[in-house]
């Protein structure tokens, strides 16, 4: 949409803010013409962050005296060698940095947006009697990549004296994230047998440590194995991300926008997954201005009902209604999705 186009085909007219806006007698009641700040494509995320995407604790500035002493900040934290028990305290999302937006090179209207959110919490250690040793301020980071519908950009230079702090900006569109943070858990970690990385389901019978790490798992271990080397915290994060422009419009309030979830990716770690998953992009060689869903093809999250979701359920619906009878389509229903892999969108193209 551009800064010049009105939603719904509306005209600024007599009708709208009556004899010389504001002395007619529908002055104050009837339609009136505003700007607002209308969201063009938005989703939710919930998302449980565990050791293996937040990494270790690390030292944060310091908030509490005598917390951090002998750290600097970024510091992977090491508890105490005698801690036996550590808990997580007063956990703040202190910061959602957008990091970069840009419009997508595959979908038009489409855009790509990185968040970090920055969280920060104190941990306390104990003792196995329970005595409390000390604590630390602690921080961990994480990185949300998603593909929003914002519309095509626009040449136009806007400025509004209302913020004139911020000078002049282009048409859009903008991001806003909000977002809020949950303490889950903290561990402590403790060294492990010392097989190294990568060394695959040989690392328990190569080692017999019996830290039971698991088939390519070695980074386990116990307190039998020396003092604890490290912190790992597990954070729940909800968060809401939209984008939005500037536009005149007429509105009727039905109530609140509850956006609804995001569509998680394919695959986090292969994104030509995502991208063979996407429909053609036809879009892209005959542009349309209609609203649409935006998926995102490397491993970022996409708007709700992304294409390759809603093909991957069609190819299943229409295969099941072809083969079966109005009687037992709800059993064919689940044998087609189980066939094709359509409960966790990987088999189905």
């Amino acid at each position: 949409m551009g800064a010049f186009e009105f939603d719904n085909n509306t005209h600024l007219s007599a009708r709208n803010c009556g004899c010389g806006c504001g002395c007619g007698s529908n002055a104050g009641s009837g339609e009136a013409c505003i700007i607002a700040q209308k969201i063009f494509d938005q989703c939710r995320i919930q998302k449980c962050l565990s050791p293996d995407i937040l990494g270790p604790a690390r030292a944060a500035r310091n908030h509490v005296p005598n917390c951090n002493e002998m750290l600097c900040e970024g510091d992977i934290i090491i508890p105490p060698c005698n801690a036996t028990d550590v808990i997580i305290k007063h956990l703040e999302l202190t910061k959602i940095e957008i990091i970069r937006k840009t419009p997508s090179p595959l979908q038009s209207g489409c855009w790509d947006i990185e968040l970090k959110y920055v969280f920060e919490y104190t941990l306390e250690f104990r003792r196995s009697d329970g005595c409390f040793i000390g604590c630390k301020d602690a921080t961990n980071s994480y990185t949300l990549k998603l593909t929003l519908f914002g519309s095509n950009g626009t040449s136009v230079t806007t400025v509004n004296d209302q913020f004139s702090c911020c000078g002049s900006s282009d048409g859009g569109p903008y991001c806003i994230a909000e977002g809020n943070a949950l303490a889950l858990a903290a561990e402590l970690k403790y060294p492990s047998c010392g097989c190294g990385c990568g060394c695959g389901c040989g690392c328990v019978s190569a080692c017999s440590c019996g830290c039971d790490c698991g088939c390519g798992d070695c980074g386990c271990g116990d307190m039998t194995m020396g003092g604890p080397v490290a912190v790992n915290v597990t954070i729940g994060l909800f968060t809401i991300v939209q984008l939005y422009r500037t536009v005149n419009m007429l509105v009727e309030s039905a109530g609140k926008c509850l956006p609804e979830a995001c569509i998680p990716p394919l695959s986090n770690n292969d994104p030509c997954a995502n991208f063979e998953a996407l429909s053609f992009p036809w879009d892209m060689f005959s542009p349309s201005e209609e609203h649409k869903s935006c998926c995102a093809f490397g491993p970022g999250y996409s708007s709700p009902d992304c294409e390759f979701e809603n093909n991957c359920n069609n190819a299943c619906n229409n295969a099941c209604n072809n083969a079966c009878n109005n009687a037992c389509n709800n059993a064919c229903n689940n044998a087609c999705n189980n066939t094709c892999g359509c409960n966790n969108r990987s088999g189905c193209r």
